[in-house]
């Protein structure tokens, strides 16, 4: 997540979308957490765990994107 919890202190939201923001920051935090703990257990057991990783590691990165796609958008709105 390229949004920090220090870039959302600093912004002055709409009411309600600091809660919205930081929830979302979560979510993405959390989603790439997991990612990467995927991508180290590509490396670990059998083929089979390697391909089950690599698709966590796909689909939490997806997630994570969203909720940066979704922190983008909801800055931006409070900017302008």
């Amino acid at each position: 997540m390229k949004t920090k919890f220090k870039e959302l202190l600093s912004t002055q939201f709409n009411a309600g979308g600091f809660t919205l923001a930081s929830e979302t920051l979560s979510i993405g935090e959390k989603a790439q957490r997991i990612a990467d703990m995927a991508k180290l257990k590509q490396d670990e057991d059998g083929e089979f765990a390697k391909i089950f990783a690599s698709n966590i590691e796909e689909w939490m990165r997806e997630i994570a994107q969203m909720a940066q796609s979704s922190l983008d958008k909801q800055l931006q709105e409070n900017i302008t």
